[in-house]
């Protein structure tokens, strides 16, 4: 299809239409587009030129004529990335659109002569960036601190618990006699660290996250939670609080769910490593892109997070804090992958909760029976966490 036949989508999508060039016409970087058939097998190879052509923060549309379904469409979502993360999709038949993300669809305005798909995009580094994550945590941040009552919360709180008190320093050797320093690295509403300041006692609570309404949720919760010894900060993983010349090192550093936002995973590790005391712990835990769960996720729906596209597992984060002197003490795993999740999303929305300590129950025995927190059988398990110690 050429721009002009596109023209009605563009403008539907607010895009100024005629800034909006097929890929390979060259020129200034800006919005790209490219129209493929359903049926082409030519994926990668489309893409070519196109880190090029695409400016820093201007979208790219990929037109599939046809009738592709979800798993084309995932398909070529997998071969933009980790170019191009697609956010919306927008399917077209019959004279009307509808644009699909994953806050929801909603029709789009005006006739669009079109039989097909369109993947909408931005570059990975935009939609990653520092201003992007900041809008989009502060804007979920209290939807992302659980509800208690609801039938979610007792899970919620339990993986939390899991990974707080996944180690048990002895806090004396630790802290030298002195009031053991504590810090989540990346905290969200804080529950994680929370966790491990009940289990340990007396300790300095330091918590930071790049959303401002995440640290007052984190703050709040340590308020009610008991925490005397509390120090919430806005800051990146990348380049973390906490570094000043009236700030001493952690005893104990937690970070659960956090390296998987991360757009340079290398500088997050930087940002990691230099928190710790010599021989301190560390507790580092995330989703797992290879569970049985994420996989079939990557296969079949073509909107996706861009933490689940951009997850590491938990060898490739072992690997990177060993090469800096890290010495790996035990892995763990939990949450159970598909079809668990699917069972505890049906449990809260149509059962009110019926199920919620059945499903509760059958994870806290998997990951018993796990035992060893290393079994091969990683891939039974969407989340893993894992105990190293710092150089001494």
């Amino acid at each position: 299809m050429t721009a002009e036949e596109l023209r009605p989508l563009f403008e539907a999508l607010e895009l100024t239409a005629d800034d909006v060039r097929p890929l390979g016409s060259g020129g200034t970087p800006g919005p790209r587009f490219l129209a493929v058939d359903d049926s082409d097998v030519l994926v990668g190879r489309r893409f070519e030129g196109l880190s090029d052509e695409l400016g820093e923060d201007a979208p790219f549309l990929l037109v599939v004529e046809g009738s592709p379904d979800d798993r084309r469409l995932a398909m070529w979502r997998n071969a933009l990335w980790p170019l191009v993360h697609v956010g919306a999709v927008v399917r077209c038949s019959g004279g009307s659109a509808r644009l699909r993300t994953l806050g929801g669809q909603e029709p789009i305005e005006g006739g669009i002569d079109l039989t097909g798909s369109i993947l909408f995009g931005r570059r990975r580094k935009h939609v990653m960036s520092p201003g992007a994550t900041v809008e989009k945590f502060d804007r979920n941040a209290v939807g992302w601190d659980g509800r208690p009552g609801s039938a979610g919360y007792p899970h919620f709180r339990w993986m939390r618990r899991l990974v707080g008190c996944f180690a048990r320093p002895d806090r004396e050797a630790a802290s030298g006699g002195a009031r053991m320093r504590v810090l989540d690295f990346g905290c969200g509403a804080g529950w994680v660290g929370i966790e491990a300041a009940k289990t340990l006692g007396d300790v300095e609570l330091c918590a930071f996250d790049p959303s401002p309404e995440m640290v007052k949720i984190a703050r709040a919760n340590a308020e009610k939670e008991g925490i005397a010894h509390f120090d919430g900060r806005v800051g990146f993983g990348e380049d973390p609080p906490f570094v000043g010349e009236d700030d001493a090192p952690f005893d104990l550093v937690l970070s659960s769910g956090v390296v998987s936002f991360s757009p340079d995973v290398e500088r997050w590790m930087d940002g990691l490593a230099a928190m710790l005391a010599p021989g301190a712990d560390l507790i580092v835990g995330d989703i797992n892109p290879t569970s049985q769960g994420f996989r079939r996720r990557r296969r079949r729906k073509p909107l996706l997070p861009v933490r689940e596209m951009n997850a590491r597992t938990r060898e490739e984060i072992r690997a990177g804090l060993e090469s800096r002197g890290f010495a790996h003490v035990r892995n763990g795993a939990y949450q159970l992958s598909r079809p668990v999740p699917e069972a505890m999303h049906v449990n809260e929305t149509k059962l009110g909760g019926a199920l919620t300590y059945p499903l509760l129950w059958m994870n806290q025995v998997a990951t018993f029976v796990d035992g060893s927190f290393g079994s091969p059988l990683q891939d039974r398990f969407d989340s893993w966490v894992m105990h190293l110690r710092g150089p001494a």
